[in-house]
């Protein structure tokens, strides 16, 4: 991690900058500035001097974060973090010309951010690094004077300068008029420039050829060399300059091999990123899925039925809470063996799943107890008839390792908002209607209703307390005059 790094934040929700510098904190940044407008992030980026900006787009203020940062990037080198909401195509291509390192949409995880940051100061940090290299080789190449020669139609070198004396060790008395300038080239080096003194040697005499050759000076030192040749105008006479670039060109093969390096650590990155992606929504899914059967375990069914009674909240429907219980299930257990019973809450779920809608839930609470939550129903026939099918996925016998074994079930029903409106309360009833089940002679389901609840968990209920078909005409009565008294009131 880039310890010590400053951070300028730029965000005008309070919470949000507070959880910002906190979690900036923890990993090891300094936050130096929090900042809610657009111009306060351009008057602190220029007195903070900070290593990076968070920027959020939208801001308080006259101009935006995209605005507050094109300033900022026209004046500095800071690298710009965007952190945002906004998905808009039209903003996010207005954001990439500002030429930010990362765009992060919100809400990202926080090894996300942190990624990101470390990502965007150490490319900050090698292309500054880069940048002073290639300034410090352009300074080095403007501040000297290159080697210089006037060559003659045939080759020969007619004069020299001194900066061409030093290039070549030879001194200009034993060049001057002494030696062709091929000689400081080898066979396919000398073929190369021959070739371009030919071209700069066109009709038009107005071509300028610049190519890289390699040279050799009087010690057998090779030198790489950029190499300039300009005609003079209506002669055969030629102008050529070179420099020595041997240093560059090294640079640029520790460039290279710097970038060949970057690459290969953003790849390892890029790697252990979907590696840590794949293990959390691994363990995501242990957290909320039944390790037996693969369903929704308490945590995920509580949580889709709080969505779901949200949802039906807000479109007037009616939601359906169903609890399954497996009749004699400790008999199969004690009989067959609790491999057996495993098997068979498998193939249980397995068969119950394809009941199931595609907003429908099941899941399993634990033991032989299942949960289906259905959702989004517009009558009660409709969770009769649901119910139904329920019932019949347990007509047919099961394979229980490769023993066709039947199976009952007694299932209590629960309607929202007929018999509660919060969680724990359509539980408890759905679950008051499956006890119902199992004492009106089981392999049926049951309709929670009132003298259920009176009675509480009192198992001396008997069945000939209630016909089987009062709970259900009970709440056919209810909901009826429920919809007629909306009626009127509209």
């Amino acid at each position: 991690m880039t310890t010590h790094s400053r951070i300028l934040i730029a965000e005008d929700e309070t919470i949000s900058a507070t959880y910002l510098i906190q979690s900036l904190v923890r990993m090891g940044y300094e936050v130096t500035s929090v900042v809610q407008t657009g111009e306060e992030v351009i008057e602190k980026a220029y007195e903070d001097k900070p290593d990076l900006i968070l920027m959020d787009i939208t801001l308080g203020g006259k101009i935006d974060g995209i605005s507050a940062a094109t300033t900022v990037r026209s004046h500095t080198d800071i690298p710009i973090i965007y952190l945002t909401a906004n998905t808009n195509e039209e903003v996010f291509e207005l954001a990439k010309l500002t030429d930010p390192y990362a765009y992060l949409v919100k809400p990202y995880e926080l090894y996300q951010l942190k990624i990101a940051i470390e990502i965007a100061l150490f490319k900050h940090l090698f292309e500054r690094r880069l940048k002073e290299s290639e300034n410090r080789y352009r300074t080095i190449f403007e501040a000297s004077d290159n080697a210089m020669m006037v060559v003659d139609m045939n080759g020969g070198i007619a004069m020299v300068n001194e900066e061409f004396e030093h290039m070549s060790g030879c001194s200009k008395e034993s060049v001057e008029r002494n030696k062709s300038w091929t000689e400081f080239f080898d066979a396919d080096e000398c073929r190369k420039v021959e070739e371009h003194l030919r071209q700069a040697s066109s009709d038009s005499g107005n071509i300028r050829t610049h190519f890289e050759a390699e040279f050799t000076d009087t010690e057998g030192n090779r030198k790489i060399v950029y190499v300039n040749i300009k005609r003079f105008p209506g002669s055969t006479t030629h102008i050529i300059s070179m420099s020595d670039i041997s240093e560059f060109k090294n640079a640029e093969h520790k460039i290279r091999l710097l970038n060949t390096e970057l690459n290969e650590t953003n790849k390892e990155l890029k790697h252990e990123i979907v590696l840590r992606e794949r293990v959390e929504k691994q363990l995501r899914h242990k957290a909320t899925h039944d390790s037996l059967t693969g369903l929704p375990n308490r945590v995920l069914l509580f949580d889709r039925l709080k969505q779901a009674l949200a949802f039906e909240a807000r479109h007037n429907t009616l939601l359906a809470v169903m609890i399954v219980d497996l009749d004699n299930f400790k008999t199969i257990n004690d009989t067959m063996g609790h491999l057996s019973g495993d098997v068979l809450l498998k193939n249980v779920a397995q068969e119950l799943q394809k009941c199931m809608r595609q907003y429908d839930t099941v899941g399993r609470l634990g033991g032989d107890e299942f949960v289906i939550i259905v959702n989004d129903v517009s009558s009660i026939q409709d969770i009769i008839t649901f119910a139904e099918k329920v019932k019949g996925v347990f007509q047919k016998p099961f394979d229980i390792v490769g023993q066709q074994t039947y199976v009952s079930s007694s299932i209590g029903v629960a309607v929202y908002p007929l018999h509660g409106s919060d969680i724990n309360t359509l539980l408890k009833k759905a679950d008051m209607a499956m006890y119902a089940a199992k004492r009106d002679g089981r392999n049926t389901f049951r309709f929670f209703y009132d003298a259920l609840d009176a009675k509480g968990s009192d198992q001396s209920v008997t069945q000939s307390s209630r016909p089987s078909t009062e709970g259900i005409d009970l709440l056919f009565r209810s909901f009826i005059s429920e919809d007629e008294a909306k009626q009127k009131e509209h």
